[in-house]
Parts: C-alpha cells; structure tokens; sequence
C-alpha cells in the first residue's frame, strides 16, 4: 500500500508534466473537437437586430464582466500562493527583512535616508541629461543644437531647481521626464509598479493588470461576443443549450488559466527581480558602512596608542 509521501511525490511528479501552458493547448483541442462536431447537428445564424435590443447588451456586459472577475480573483490566488510558497521570494523577502532589521540595530536608517537621497539626485540627474541629448541627436541646425547644447553643459545647476513629482521631473505643464526614483517604503514592501529599466525597482502592479484585461482578455471578449450574435433554429434547441453551455465553461476555464498563470509569472518574473533589486541596494549601503565604521574604529585605535 502506497504511504502518503508516495502519493505526494506521484501527485508532484504529475503537476510537473502538465503545466498551465499544456493546460491552455488541451483546452484549445477540446474546444475545437467538440464545436467541430456539435455544428453537425446545430443551425446557427446571425441576426444584425439583436444590436438593437437592450438585453443583449446587458448581458454582454454582465459576460465581460464576470470574465473579468474571475480572471482577477484566480490571479490574486496564485498571486499570494507564489508570494508563500516560493522559496526563492520568501528567502529574498527574509533577506530584506533582515537587512531592514540591520538598519534599525546600527542606527542606520537617517544616514541610509541620505544614502537614497543621494542616489535619486544622481539618477535625476542623469535622467535629465539623457533627455537633452536625445533632443540634440534630432536636431540638426546649428543655432538650435546650440541652445540643447548650453541646457547640457548646465545640467548639474539647472537641475536643482527643477521640482519633481512622483517619478517624474517637471519641466513645465505639460513636459515631464520619467527617471527611476527609489523610495524606501517600496524597498522594504511588496507594494508594485513595472518598468523594464534594470535600475528600477519598483513595479507597477496596476500597469500589469491592465496588460492582462486589455490584451490577454480580448480574446475571450471576442469569443464571448462572436457567439452572442447567434441564434439557433428551434428544432436544434437542445444541442444549442450543450453549444451555449459548453462555451461558458470553456470561457471560464480560459479565464482561470489567464488569471492562475499571469498571478504565478508575475511574482516569478516582475515581482522576484526588482526583489533581489531592491536587496542588492540595501546590501551596498550596509557593506559601505560597515568598511566605513571598520576603518573609523582603526585609526580611533591608532590615535589611541
């Protein structure tokens, strides 16, 4: 009789072989398979009147919402599962707890406040000359590449006085420039936002979401719309009850497999990167320290002899 640790590694042995991915292929013959052999036995039309009727867009509407939430809640799920179960994001994530705790022992956290300060200065400043330079790769008459030319040599005085808002340096009303600003409440939070900028480290969760309902849902709004233009002939009704009920569950089967394996990629991919960013950045600043106190206590105990 197979012990219970068997029957784990049986149950583990089977989720490694079939992945979301094979998940979403096996769907996609399923559905195929079947809606090729149902329309042998269903008549199905279309009929341009049903725009007119309020009905259909009420529950068109009521369908694209109900994909969206289940899309969103099956993506939270997995979202969290990941954030628990994965050990490599529990292990950064416990390394940035500890780093945190560090910076509370040695009495770090103002000087690691100037630190980030020190740091978002340089990257607005770069982030600003970058701008500038662009503009003088496009131009090319002379007394214009003059003027970005003088802007650039200015760059370092010009820029302590240009406010910033958010991650963005206001040059005017309507003219920002984004840079890659770090705050420390991000660092030590899962609080997200993206950007594909190596130097970020934050990322834009909401960005993310709206990727998934915006591209990878219209698919299914698609879908869900081509076949609630059609209409079936009464001697077929019961075979159009097994197409309209087959839909629906492939619909929502779409939609799980969307939300589990966009909420699993996310925290994989997005979330664990700028993780290990935000880690290496705290780590730095404390190995500065450290050498700095290391060698501030040296020659305190050189001058003592």
């Amino acid at each position: 009789m197979a012990t219970n640790k068997e029957n784990m590694e049986r149950l583990l042995a089977v989720k490694n072989k079939f992945n979301y991915r094979q998940f979403f292929m096996v769907a996609i013959l399923l559905f195929s398979t079947v809606a090729d052999i149902l329309i042998d036995y269903v008549h199905a039309g279309f009929n341009p009147a049903v725009f007119k009727d309020p009905s259909y867009w009420i529950m068109l509407a009521l369908t694209g919402l109900s994909i969206i939430l289940v899309t969103l809640s099956v993506r939270d799920f997995f979202r969290e599962k990941e954030l628990r179960e994965n050990t490599e994001v529990v292990e950064t994530q416990k390394k940035l707890d500890i780093a945190h705790a560090e910076l509370m022992r040695l009495d770090l956290t103002t000087s690691f406040e100037d630190y980030v300060n020190t740091e978002n200065a340089v990257r607005k400043l770069k982030a600003y000359q970058a701008y500038i330079q662009f503009k003088l790769s496009k131009i090319t008459k002379d007394k214009a590449r003059a003027k970005w030319q003088k802007l650039l040599d200015q760059a370092e005085t010009d820029i302590e006085f240009l406010p910033v808002r958010g991650n963005t340096i206001k040059l005017s009303r309507t003219r920002h420039i984004k840079y890659n600003r770090i705050r420390i409440a991000t660092i030590f939070s899962r609080a997200e936002r993206t950007n594909s900028d190596d130097e970020n480290i934050e990322t834009n969760e909401q960005a993310h979401i709206g990727n998934l309902v915006f591209r990878k849902l219209f698919m299914l709004f698609s879908f869900s719309i081509a076949f609630s233009t059609l209409f079936f002939e009464p001697n077929a009704f019961a075979v159009a009850i097994l197409v309209n009920t087959f839909t629906k569950l492939f619909r929502t089967a779409m939609s799980v497999y969307l939300g589990a394996s966009d909420g699993q990629s996310f925290v994989r991919g997005t979330l664990l990167s700028k993780m290990k960013l935000r880690l290496d950045f705290v780590q730095k600043f404390l190995e500065k320290e450290k050498k700095e106190r290391c060698v501030a206590a040296a020659n305190t105990a050189k001058a003592v002899e």
